[in-house]
């Protein structure tokens, strides 16, 4: 018993570097001056109701694992009150009980998975968790590839995707307005918190 103590004792050093946590972190916030979500969803047959949430708040993290992989992960959230539409009429509605019910939901969040960090010059699928309307549900994004691939992180991030607006429990006016929604998301950083460099 005592020798297999002492044997576990010697190998507990050697184990370690494999458990060993992220070796570090880099985070940017998002400028929420410039960033958008933007959204449009089809009603009757060909006309289109869009909408604009003008200020994201949030953060990209990179992450710079012991495996030396970096990678990266986005969280977003809006304030759903501050939905701009084209349709002015439209927008105390749409902020109303039967669709977004902001009294209720103020907030919608999105956290995505990690994802590699070499995808924001090239493009790619960011996956996470979606909250919107008091319904947390798994959702996919593309990540367009950078404008600068050289520096992705100077330019503007352009993300895109879409939704079934049932599946987040908003089942009014179906006769009207599609389930289909279509989301364009503009993300702008600010300077690094923790770096001397973009």
């Amino acid at each position: 018993m005592i020798r297999a103590v002492l044997a576990l004792a010697l190998l507990l050093p050697c184990l370690a570097p494999l458990a060993a946590p992220a070796a570090g972190s880099q985070t940017w916030p998002l400028d929420s001056a410039r960033s958008q979500a933007r959204f449009s969803v089809r009603k009757f047959w060909f006309a289109h109701a869009r909408g604009t949430f003008p200020q994201l708040q949030g953060t990209l993290r990179q992450i710079d694992t012991a495996s030396g992989d970096d990678l990266a992960a986005v969280t977003a959230s809006i304030d759903v009150a501050g939905l701009l539409m084209d349709d002015h009429a439209a927008r105390q509605p749409t902020l109303g009980p039967r669709f977004f019910d902001a009294a209720r939901f103020p907030l919608a969040r999105f956290d995505s998975d990690p994802f590699p960090l070499a995808e924001l010059a090239t493009g790619g699928a960011v996956r996470g968790m979606l909250l919107l309307h008091g319904v947390h549900r798994p959702v996919t994004f593309s990540l367009q590839a950078s404008e600068c691939p050289k520096q992705p992180l100077l330019c503007v991030i352009h993300v895109s995707g879409s939704l079934s607006r049932s599946d987040f429990g908003m089942h009014a006016w179906r006769g009207i307005v599609g389930d289909k929604v279509e989301l364009r998301l503009r993300i702008v950083l600010l300077p690094c918190l923790d770096c001397n460099h973009p």
